[in-house]
């Protein structure tokens, strides 16, 4: 029996309003749920919301996403001319959703700026990404194809790449084989090649921002932070300007220290950063605070990737050693260099045993939040990114280091019998370095106390006729 408009549920209300669900295949969704138990069938008044909800999930009427939704009595499902499908993720400034283009029947994402962040510098950084991600066509960078806004709300609109970014490839299924992480780095490479060609360099490549997609084909996304190498390239209106901008897993050394010096070198040493943790599972820098890692990208050398991944080769590591290089002049200088310098294991494409059927948004990520809404984003605040210790965003707020008694050296890998590693947990890491006084000293001592214990032994076997 269909029930009556005064007596919607929260969720048949929405559902109705929001236009997601027609009137018939709500009728037919509470007479299925209303079969579904044992005994008389139930009356729709009888039903719980979240019985109707999985039921419409189960007709494929809906998506878990869209039912969650609804259950909150959340109605707005509209971006302009799109229908808000599914949440895929969300960031530092944004949240993306899967949307489909209501006339074109295209399926397309849609990143939107939430109403929290609505600020004159949060609104010129959204708009820096959007020209900057216009001016750029290229089969390995995320293509634009609209930017507008509805009401009050900032978004615009790229190409849908279903599949998995590489962290959560590796998070599903574990460290890479070199084969397959230089195919996906490679990849990233070229699109990375092109921008550096139109004056543009990343600022915040990291796996996360690495789409694999499941033909095994790599696209680079996320401009948001993305700085330009003249001033007449729309610098003027950079509101990153003179801070530290980034993640901090990834941050290479010279942006930390002179974060207004905006090269594309810093990008060859955010993508071996990325490489190491395909072939690894790890940060370079695990564990502590985001001070500490920016320290630690300056002043340390990561544990040798070998000791996670014994297949690792000796040639491959010296290629993932020049791309993480602390000093710039002596990293790989281009993306082109990258790409010629991981040609020996690049594939035509990622093994398709290394790529996840779906995207998955977050699924083995830290413990996010329910999805945000659209009426969340629009009307509500939101905390300002939802990001854990392996993805914490540097800003302004963090001092960079300005101790130089470590000298510049090109990477070395940290011994092998450090302490064990575990993710998160900091470990001590040194440097090969030229002897000092002190260093003669930690030798000499304990040499020095061996030779009085053998100089006694002797004096006491000699004492007891031994």
């Amino acid at each position: 029996m269909p029930m009556e408009s005064s007596e919607l549920s929260t969720f048949c209300g929405a559902a109705l309003y929001s236009g997601l669900l027609s009137k018939q295949q709500l009728d037919d969704i509470l007479h299925t749920a209303g079969e579904a138990v044992p005994g008389p069938m139930l009356l729709p008044e009888q039903l719980e919301d979240k019985q109707i909800a999985q039921t419409a999930v189960d007709l494929g009427y809906l998506n878990v996403w869209q039912a969650e939704q609804l259950k909150a009595g959340r109605t707005k499902f509209t971006l302009g001319p799109y229908q808000v499908i599914d949440s895929i993720g969300r960031g530092g400034m944004g949240h993306v959703f899967k949307a489909e283009h209501s006339m074109l029947g295209r399926i397309e994402a849609c990143k939107v700026l939430p109403k929290s962040k609505t600020t004159p510098d949060s609104i010129a950084t959204f708009h820096r990404e959007i020209r900057a991600q216009a001016q750029l066509d290229h089969p390995n960078l995320v293509r634009l194809s609209y930017a507008g806004q509805d009401g009050a709300t900032y978004f615009f609109v790229t190409e849908y790449v279903p599949g998995a970014d590489l962290r959560q490839l590796v998070r599903q299924r574990g460290m890479l084989s070199a084969p397959a992480a230089a195919t996906i780095i490679s990849q990233a490479a070229q699109g990375l090649a092109y921008a550096h060609a139109n004056h543009l360099v990343h600022r915040d490549i990291k796996p996360g921002n690495l789409l694999v997609t499941p033909d095994g084909r790599t696209k680079l996304t996320d401009l948001g932070l993305a700085g330009f190498l003249h001033e007449d390239d729309l610098a003027q209106d950079d509101p990153s300007a003179g801070k530290i901008v980034g993640t901090a897993d990834y941050l290479a050394p010279e942006t930390i220290v002179a974060p207004s010096d905006i090269r594309a070198v810093s990008d060859i040493y955010s993508l071996g950063c990325t490489l190491y943790y395909a072939v690894t599972g790890k940060v370079p820098f695990p564990g502590g605070s985001t001070a500490d890692k920016l320290r630690r990208h300056q002043e340390e050398a990561p544990l040798n990737p070998q000791r996670f991944n014994p297949d690792l080769d000796d040639a491959f590591l010296e290629v993932l050693s020049k791309m993480m290089g602390k000093d710039p002049a002596k990293r790989l200088q281009t993306a082109q260099e990258v790409i010629q310098q991981l040609a020996p294991w690049t594939l035509d494409a990622v093994p398709s045993a290394a790529v996840s059927e779906d995207r998955v948004a977050n699924t083995n990520g830290p413990p996010f939040p329910a999805p945000r809404s659209l009426d969340d984003i629009m009307l509500a605040d939101t905390p300002s990114h939802f990001l854990d210790s392996s993805e914490l965003s540097a800003s302004s707020t963090v001092s960079p280091s300005t101790d130089h008694s470590q000298p510049t050296v090109r990477i070395s890998w940290a011994n092998q019998e450090t302490s064990s590693l575990d993710e998160g947990k900091v470990v001590e890491i040194r440097f090969r370095l030229p002897l000092t006084v002190a260093g003669v000293g930690a030798i000499l001592v304990p040499l020095l106390l061996l030779a009085a214990l053998v100089i006694t032994g002797i004096v006491l076997a000699t004492v007891i006729g031994y």
